[in-house]
């Protein structure tokens, strides 16, 4: 019997990715920029980062990519954080037209 099905634990993993992109991409910032630490602007980094992985899956998914190219435009959605929102915004726009 199985606890939860393939595919849920197929997306937790890519949201997991992009999570860890957001932590990075806050993480680099917070040592380039030599701002101080702050607990809530990491946590919306990598909320943001898991948001953008779950999109990245769907989007990744209607192109029929593979699991590992998926894994990796994940993680660099995340990685991308604001960036990525604002290109998927306009490709959804210009999609539209």
């Amino acid at each position: 019997m199985k606890f939860l099905p393939d595919e849920l634990l197929q997306t937790a993993a890519f949201v997991v990715v992009g999570v860890l992109g957001g932590a990075v991409k806050y993480l680099r910032d917070f040592q380039q920029k030599a701002k101080k630490f702050s607990i809530i602007h990491m946590l919306i980094a990598v909320f943001t980062g898991g948001f953008l992985g779950m999109l990245t899956l769907f989007l990744c998914a209607s192109l029929n990519m593979s699991g590992p190219m998926t894994g990796f435009m994940a993680g660099v959605a995340g990685l991308m954080g604001d960036e990525a929102i604002k290109l998927f915004i306009d490709k959804f726009k210009r999609g539209l037209s």
